[in-house]
Order: structure tokens, then sequence, then C-alpha cells
């Protein structure tokens, strides 16, 4: 059992009540652009005990008052601290106004095990809309917080939750003599916690890049002094060389079904676009002339790819098939748009945007090549969707050095990662599937 416990995370041992109703969704964030919803979420009875940074419900507040989505109300307007279900009495949350009631408990049960249970009721109707119970051990609190979070998001918007997936990203820290860093490629959980390096270089590393199944990450090193393209297995370490061809290399990106990897090779004397089987190493061409075209990315659906090239003047997004062909325009506001990619549905690009001389993180509406700034900051890098599409994680300057910030696509929620040390950049959100 202990076994499965660590290759699970967490053993659900029981179901407290799952109605039918679990699937109704109270909120739709899909046709609620720009709105906050209020909720209450009573503090777990027996977190207080645990460290602050282990209390799941505390880890839930964050987690839910980040995606932009919900206006959490604050404890000290609540009526009741109800903890059970006979406890509820809904018109108290009902003159607060709430759309949801969360409440919960930890219970140590010994050997450093603990009991973690939650319930989730939609005021309005008076009726519970979920409720779990976890056994884990004290390491696993955390995810359990992020699990419950993503119970909970996914039961008020019928939208999958994203709390545990992780990030990938590069931070450079001072090392002796000015103008030399020690780089580490990290990958933490979508909080910023729970790091680990995975490559550690006195040389640049840049653009890390997920497969599809999170196993593997792609990224540019320059360890032998030139840039060349790895793919490296995140479980394992182990990793390959893919490209170092003469002059750049840069920008892998995995295809959809990641057998392929689009990058950038300046091997014929322009940087192009260019994609490679990863079985057979056979690389196909995509551009040609005499541009700069880089920064590629794949449609979800990998018929498509976007791509930064400045044929126009300046740099512009531009989008082509999947062979090479049918290359048109983009973006048209501004003299700069770059670093474009896609939204899991596909139905919008986060893009860096320079606007007024200065570069924010921004949101393109294909369908009618609407333009929108997302950020107040200045230097933004590398704008990355959530594997759900309703938040972008970038790199931007914060207190004098680089860190990570997130923001919902309604630019109501916004985090500042917590990650301490160094100039951290180059962020790519894990997909679903690693889970």
């Amino acid at each position: 059992m202990k076994a499965v416990r660590r290759k699970w995370w967490f053993a659900l041992v029981g179901l407290l009540w799952m109605p039918s109703a679990f699937a109704v969704v109270t909120i739709n964030i899909r046709h609620a652009y720009g709105q906050q919803f209020p909720i209450a979420i009573v503090p777990f009875k027996g977190e207080s005990a645990l460290p602050p940074a282990d209390r799941p419900g505390a880890i839930v507040r964050r987690d839910l008052e980040g995606s932009g989505w919900f206006q959490i109300v604050p404890v000290k307007d609540y009526l009741a601290l109800p903890h059970s279900a006979a406890q509820v009495e809904f018109n108290d949350w009902r003159l607060l106004k709430v759309t949801a009631l969360v409440i919960g408990r930890v219970q140590a049960i010994g050997n450093g095990e603990y009991k973690v249970a939650f319930r989730l009721y939609a005021v309005d109707k008076g009726e519970q809309l979920a409720g779990l119970q976890y056994q884990v051990q004290a390491s696993q609190l955390r995810m359990v917080g992020h699990t419950i979070a993503n119970a909970i998001f996914k039961a008020l918007t019928g939208v999958r939750g994203i709390f545990t997936t992780r990030i990938a990203f590069v931070t450079m820290y001072p090392r002796g003599l000015p103008g030399h860093y020690l780089y580490e490629l990290k990958i933490a959980d979508a909080e910023g916690h729970g790091m680990h390096v995975i490559l550690r270089s006195t040389h640049p590393i840049m653009g890390p890049n997920w497969s599809p199944h999170g196993r593997r990450i792609a990224y540019v090193s320059f360890e032998t002094g030139w840039p060349a393209i790895y793919v490296q297995d995140v479980a394992t370490g182990a990793r390959r060389m893919v490209a170092a061809f003469h002059g750049l290399n840069s920008a892998p990106a995995f295809a959809p079904d990641g057998t392929h990897l689009a990058m950038c090779l300046s091997k014929s004397g322009y940087p192009e676009i260019y994609v490679m089987n990863l079985t057979t190493g056979h690389l196909r061409q995509l551009t040609f002339g005499p541009d700069i075209n880089t920064e590629p990315h794949w449609s979800p659906g990998g018929n498509h790819l976007v791509f930064t090239s400045n044929r126009s003047g300046h740099p512009q997004i531009y989008e082509m098939n999947a062979h090479g062909g049918d290359k048109r325009r983009l973006t048209f506001d501004g003299r700069y748009n770059a670093d474009a990619s896609f939204s899991p549905d596909g139905k919008w690009l986060t893009l860096v945007s320079r606007q007024n001389g200065q570069y924010h993180a921004a949101l393109l509406q294909l369908a009618d090549s609407t333009l929108e700034t997302l950020t107040q900051t200045s230097l933004d890098e590398s704008p990355t969707f959530a594997p759900n599409g309703q938040e972008v994680l970038y790199s931007t300057v914060e207190g004098g050095h680089r860190a990570l910030v997130t923001v919902s696509v309604n630019g109501r929620g916004r985090r500042v990662l917590g990650l301490r040390g160094g100039d951290i950049s180059g962020p790519a959100w894990s997909p679903f599937h690693h889970q």
C-alpha cells in the first residue's frame, strides 16, 4: 500500500458523497470574461497545527484566488466556521452572497499520515457538489491541497484545474567574476514549490519545451560553446543532442504527437524554420529566404505552426500549414509582435507585443485578430498558456530581477510565483498528461 501511495502521490480512501450533481456547472467562465465569483473557504479544521506551507485549506485558497475567477470572501466576514455538514447553515452564506462554500478537516492518524477531507456546496441551491477524503503522508499534503483545488475548479466551472501541473524554467545565478553565471534548468509545481534541478551548467540554457505527455523536455544548451538542441527524459535525466548544425540551433517545440520537433536553424545562412522527425532525424525545411524566421509553435491539432518573422520589415506573427505552405500574417497592431503560441483550444495566441516602447504579454483572438494586452509590466518574455487555457505564465522584471508571474486570461488574477534567487526566464507549462 505504501508503494502505491508513493507512486500515485496519495490514496483516495473514502467518498463522502458524490451525487450526479457533481457534473452540474454553476459558473460558466467561458461566458464570464472579466468577472470574479465570490466563494467562501473556511479554514480546514486541524490544519493550524501544520506548517503554513502544508495547510491544504490555505493552498486551496491561494490556488483558486490566483486563478482570477474567484473572489475569496475574507474569513473575518464569516458568520460561522463550520467543519461538518451538520454545522452548515446556508442562510448564513446567502447573506454574504457567496456562490459556493468549501469546508474541510485535517486529522493526524499516526505514523506520519493524515486524513484530509473536504466538501463543496452550491449555496443558492443548498446542495453539495463534491466531497472527497484522502489518506496521505505528511509530504503529500501540498499535493492534496492542489488536488482539492482542481476538484473544486472543475465542479464550479466545468473546466479542468491546473493546480497539480508543473512548470519548467531556467534560473541564472552570478558566479564569481562579473559576466560569469551558473544556469539551472528546473521543474516546480504550478505554485513554484517543490523545485528540483534537471540540468546545471556554467553555459547558457534556453527555451525549454515540454513533450505532449510531459515525459521529456527539449531545450537549447551552449555547453559545447555553440547552441545545440537537446531532448531530456525528465524522470531519468537521460538526454541526447538532436541538432548541432553550423550556426544557430534554437527554439525547439514538440509536435502534439511528440514524434517531431520544430526548430530554428541557420545552417543555410539565414534563420529558418525546420521540422525534425525524432525517430529518423530527417529534416524538412518550411521557410526560405533572406528573412529571420524563428520561434515556431504548433497548433493543438498539429496541422499548423505559428512563427515570428521580420519579412514585413518588423517582427510579426505568421501562420503556415505543417508542410510550410499557405503562409499568412496574423498580427498588424504595432511594430513588434513575437514569440506566439496557441491556446489549448486553438482560438487564441499568447505573445509578446510592444506597446509604447514596453513589452507586454498579450492575447490575440484569432477569429477577429483582436489584440489585448494582459499585463502592466514592461519587460515581459516567453508567455505560455496553462494547459486549461485559463492562465498565462510569463517572465518579467519584479524587484530588479527576472521572476515568473501568472495572469488569468480575464486579467483579474495575478500571482508572482514563490521562487527566490537569480534571474528566472524561459517558463514552460507542462501538459496535463504527466499526472
